[in-house]
């Protein structure tokens, strides 16, 4: 016999991991393991016979009368009751002990300036009554921090809740398990807003343990890379994604009202593939991190440490959501500027480091299987978070809206002055951008691997074009030439350099995750590009803006079939700047035309 054995005992025979946790050993058609063994990379066996079951003391003769006998427990995707599925395998879980992870709980944070009073908590009693027979529990996770933890009414809401995630599972079946393996493959190793052990525990047990649109979402996202996995690649038809984002956006709506950490996880990765400006759901998901308490250090809290690394990865996912919305919907920052100098910030989460990333086991990265490399995707993270921070004090020191006003501070001080502003910022990016680990640097791409250095460095990019756009923005007839010509060859040079990066960029970056923001970030090297055309006074350089922008059009149609974010910035670009090319030569010879420009 084998060692695996897996083709020696019928299918129905449980594995050995399978047998020992008790559960229903699931296993795909046209696969060698099962649902439970491939989602944590391991290898079924079945090495051990089933154990020998205890011997009532009735004679061999009697038989349990129907009425006594006990029922099977149901399977992990059959139908049945929260406590039926969860009871048994709950023992140990990682689960317990955790704050906004429960799945039939929801906690609310109590902030220093609400009328709560955290000192009076602990002369409650453990269950307060609330109106319609609720009751709420009060918990101090430490001396100066509480929450009040809420049950879900579980009426109407929950049989909902059962039937969305029926409907999602149905929608999919029989591919759930191949696309959560290709979620964690890419999506999760440059984007960790989810807990790897708790997700795959849960999973194993039941998809009826989460949230709607968490799985939905989930999903959702782990078919945009459906080319990267053989069964999807192959499939003769696979699941209708716009439907999949109908019920995961509904369903958002309906969590909203009871929200948890996965609310909050389920929301960010929707973000990452919406495409309006005109959402509201980052400002929700802000409001609904702040209920949940993540825009706080959570470091000596009474939780699992995992839980810790977790709030923190998605405080900081939060935070670049919110900061680099200031380029995509032209809207201003929710989250407070960080002052560490002061101690005055209401934004208080610890730096996040590789320590928050304790539940990838060694072994787990394998080679080559078309992934993200995982240390990789885990340091550009972190570069992200720092790089985010950057930008945000270039945003509100050059592009703040009593900054900008006219007659404000930007006008005041002038050009010289502005650059004085900018030159510190500059000199902190420069460093940034030189001590990138050789891992990030654009150029390593690893063999057999996608690669997120693409999207870190075109943000570098991004945030670059940010202060020269504004130093454009402030020249008036009364610069002097010396400083006008200064500003503008550093600009035109910014350009140039963009418009490298753009070509530069290979498969492995394409193919990889890029975020929200990479349109907006990839549109404002169009816009930059009409700026400086617009403010040309010689027909020669406006020319060669029209050159740059219409090159700038020819590199993302060449790669738009295969980068929805290249698609979608040429749409913006065509929006924003039009065809230049059509201007005559004639428009620039028109006095009109100078004086309009300011020069």
């Amino acid at each position: 016999m084998s060692a695996t054995g897996a083709t020696d005992y019928p299918t129905r025979r449980p594995c050995d991991r399978c047998r020992h946790r008790k559960s229903r050993c699931i296993k795909e058609p046209g696969k060698d393991n099962c649902t439970f063994c491939n989602l944590n990379g391991l290898e079924c066996t079945f090495l051990h016979g089933p154990r020998p079951r205890k011997r009532t003391g009735k004679s061999p003769g009697t038989v349990e009368p129907k009425t006594k006998r006990r029922r099977s427990s149901p399977t992990p995707s059959t139908a049945g009751s929260f406590e039926e599925q969860t009871t048994a395998d709950r023992i140990n879980s990682r689960l317990d002990g955790t704050l906004g992870l429960e799945l039939h709980l929801h906690s609310e944070y109590i902030g220093p300036a609400s009328y709560h009073e955290p000192e009076l908590l602990d002369l409650r009693p453990s269950a307060i009554s609330l109106t319609n027979h609720e009751r709420c529990y009060p918990r101090r996770v430490n001396q100066s921090t509480a929450f009040i933890t809420y049950p879900d009414k579980d009426s109407a809401s929950e049989m909902q809740r059962i039937a969305d995630l029926d409907c999602i599972e149905e929608s999919i079946r029989p591919l759930g398990p191949t696309l959560v393996n290709l979620y964690f493959r890419i999506m999760h190793r440059t984007f960790p807003i989810l807990d790897k052990g708790v997700f795959l525990e849960k999973y194993a047990r039941s998809y009826r343990e989460f949230s709607p649109p968490l799985l939905a979402a989930v999903y959702l996202v782990a078919l945009d890379w459906k080319l990267f996995d053989r069964t999807l690649a192959t499939a003769a038809s696979t699941p209708d994604a716009a439907a999949l984002e109908n019920m995961a956006t509904r369903a958002m709506d309906d969590d909203l009202k009871r929200p948890k950490l996965s609310t909050l996880q389920a929301g960010l990765l929707l973000l990452q593939r919406m495409k309006s400006s005109h959402s509201t759901l980052p400002a929700q998901l802000l409001s609904l991190g702040q209920t949940l308490g993540v825009h706080i250090d959570c470091s000596d809290w009474n939780i699992p440490e995992w839980e810790k690394g977790l709030r923190r990865r998605l405080a900081w996912a939060l935070y670049i959501q919110d900061k680099w919305g200031v380029l995509v919907h032209g809207r201003p920052s929710l989250i407070p500027q960080i002052d560490e100098d002061e101690g005055k910030s209401d934004w208080d989460v610890a730096a996040c480091t590789v320590e928050d990333f304790p539940e990838e086991a060694a072994g787990q990265d394998e080679k080559g299987d078309g992934g993200v490399d995982e240390a990789a995707g885990q340091a550009a993270f972190l570069q992200s978070i720092e790089l985010t921070k950057l930008f945000s004090r270039i945003v509100s020191t050059l592009c703040s809206i009593s900054a900008t006003k006219k007659g404000g501070l930007l006008e005041r001080i002038g050009p010289s002055g502005v650059m004085d502003l900018a030159k510190p910022l500059a000199m902190e990016l420069r460093e940034w951008h030189t001590a990138l680990p050789a891992s990030l640097q654009l150029e390593s791409t690893p063999s057999l691997r996608l690669s997120t250095n693409g999207a870190l460095h075109l943000s570098h990019m991004a945030t670059e074009l940010t202060i020269h756009r504004a130093l454009l923005r402030v020249l008036s007839p009364d610069t002097t030439p010396s400083l006008r010509s200064t500003i503008r060859t550093a600009a035109r040079a910014r350009l140039t350099a963009a418009m490298g990066l753009i070509e530069s960029f290979k498969p492995e970056h394409i193919q990889s995750f890029w975020g929200f923001a990479a349109a907006a970030q990839v549109a404002l090297i169009g816009s930059f590009a009409g700026l400086l055309w617009a403010t040309s006074s010689q027909m020669d350089e406006a020319a060669g803006y029209v050159d740059q922008l219409e090159k700038l059009r020819w590199i993302l149609q060449v790669r738009a079939s295969a980068a929805p974010f290249a698609r979608e910035a040429l749409r913006m670009i065509q929006e924003e700047v039009g065809d230049l090319a059509a201007v005559k030569a004639a428009t620039f010879r028109d006095s009109s035309f100078l004086r309009s420009t300011g020069l």
